[in-house]
């Protein structure tokens, strides 16, 4: 362990000071983006996830003026029920891939005119999820700088990247990578951990989880790599990890089936997942050749899918977001169902997708191939800046501390995207060589460090199946993980440098 020079007041009162000025300094490298746009970033569904949050909370009996307003400003609607647009959802179906758990956070801030708390949301998760690992790790092999800075410098770090354009988003992306560290931390050092240190983990992984849909995929695929590196650490209670880890896991599926329940209890309605599935496959070739070839039949229910989607001829029309929210009628298909056909599509998908499967594996496995090393390689924050389309919808939503959902400052010319996004590639790159060479480098770094890195990079690449194998590549999803590579690169750094440091007092490493 390091030497203590003192102990006295002076000391104490010094360390606290620099305590907090690190602290200090990663909270505004965390809200830069905010700060200089003057406004938080928002996403087309910001206004779904404020909606269906009011609307939960209505039918829980807690009735107040709505946030999103198509009737003139000042006229009160605590009476008229929940402000549920036709172009957000159908009657009596509720979009189970938002979480409920994030909807009734927006919901309640947008009652409250504060939306801007899911910013400190996102900022205090990143904290905790920073701080937990390295706080036991500091606890088991002492460094050479306080825990403060310990934590600080990787945040700063990966605010270089895209972390503060997704702590100043208004949507549950940040909780994506924070679900990541959070595994990662409870795969390494669960053994070690005290109980209220697994309480807040699973506390915060179970949050991260419920957050959003792709999140449980994220975390039910990483349960494998769990496996794998608590048998590799030891084989002493190698099943802790595991089991922790499967109980965020099943906080998910719970969450699922809660939201289930009160829908129909509460508001007679349909909890359906949109069909993201059905619409990658048909867009990659493989599904759209099935239904070519098997449809019409009553037998499969996404056969009516087809028929819609043969109304028009524009190409466009097979892309996956176009199937999946597209309503006009040259490019729309799946909206233009009727509910009862949406909700037999919706729940049709698992099964058409191993049908599909049967039908042509090797379509289904080059496109699945194909869109991960898409997704991989997709780290732009454009997505994250709000375009004229994203305004226009949340125009109706009150509950900015800061205004009207508008540009800010850097939002509304956007030509600096050319310049960041490639030195963005270039951090990026160097951040994974750094991880690489020092999880490699014999004993340069702790094996638990090392394994922690491990973790993360199989997080990243978990978040690039579920989003781009699954769903579809976008920016928006590359870009909420790959910030975990300068901060991953940090912390391994910090290990390494300890290691030399302690070397050079003849304290050996470890």
């Amino acid at each position: 362990m390091t030497t203590v020079q003192g102990n006295g007041p002076a000391v104490r009162q010094t360390s606290i000071g620099r305590a907090v000025l690190w602290i200090a300094f990663a909270l505004l490298a965390c809200l830069s983006v905010f700060l200089i746009n003057g406004k938080p970033l928002f996403y087309f569904d910001t206004m779904g996830y404020v909606s269906q949050g009011h609307s939960a909370l209505y039918h829980m009996g807690i009735p107040a003026k709505s946030p999103i307003h198509r009737e003139p400003v000042g006229e009160d609607t605590s009476r008229k029920g929940p402000d549920i647009t036709a172009d957000i959802e159908a009657d009596h179906i509720v979009d189970g891939s938002r979480s409920t758990v994030y909807s009734l956070l927006a919901g309640a801030l947008a009652r409250l005119g504060t939306l801007e708390g899911l910013i400190a949301l996102n900022i205090a998760a990143v904290f905790l999820a920073v701080w937990l690992p390295m706080r036991i790790a500091v606890r088991h092999w002492g460094l050479h700088i306080p825990l403060s800075q310990a934590v600080a410098l990787p945040i700063i770090m990966a605010s270089f990247g895209s972390l503060p354009f997704y702590t100043s988003y208004l949507m549950p992306d940040t909780f994506a990578p924070v679900l990541i560290l959070t595994v990662a931390t409870l795969t390494v050092f669960a053994r070690v951990m005290t109980v209220w240190e697994i309480l807040l983990a699973l506390a915060l992984g179970s949050l991260a989880t419920v957050s959003h849909l792709s999140h449980l995929g994220l975390v039910t695929l990483m349960v494998p790599a769990v496996i794998v590196i608590s048998l590799i650490k030891s084989r002493r209670q190698w099943w802790l990890p595991p089991a922790l880890v499967l109980i965020i896991v099943g906080m998910g599926y719970a969450e699922q089936s809660v939201l289930r329940s009160a829908a129909r209890s509460l508001s007679d309605s349909e909890v359906i997942i949109k069909p993201y599935i059905t619409a990658r496959i048909i867009q990659d070739g493989p599904g759209m050749r099935y239904l070519d070839e098997n449809c019409p039949d009553p037998a499969i229910p996404t056969c009516v899918l087809h028929e819609a989607l043969m109304r028009s001829d524009d190409p466009m029309r097979l892309t996956a977001s176009h199937i999946v929210f597209a309503q006009n009628e040259r490019l729309g298909s799946f909206r233009l169902l009727s509910p009862e056909d949406q909700t037999h599509v919706s729940e049709d998908q698992i099964a058409f997708f191993f049908r599909v499967f049967s039908h042509d594996p090797l379509g289904i496995i080059t496109a699945l191939t194909r869109n991960v090393l898409s997704q991989a390689v997709s780290i732009s924050v454009d997505m994250t800046l709000p375009s004229q389309g994203s305004i226009a919808l949340n125009a109706p939503v009150s509950g900015l501390l800061t205004g009207a959902f508008e540009h800010g400052r850097i939002t509304a010319d956007t030509g600096w995207l050319r310049i960041v996004t490639p030195l963005h590639a270039v951090f990026y790159a160097l951040s994974l060589a750094v991880i690489l060479a020092l999880v490699i480098a014999p004993r340069r770094v702790p094996g638990e460090i090392k394994a922690l890195a491990v973790m993360v990079l199989f997080g990243i690449f978990a978040n690039a199946i579920v989003c781009g194998g699954i769903s579809q590549p976008a920016t928006r999803y590359g870009a909420r993980v790959i910030w975990l590579l300068p901060l991953m690169a940090t912390i391994l750094f910090i290990f390494a440098r300890r290691t030399r440091r302690f070397d050079t007092v003849g304290e050996g490493r470890i």
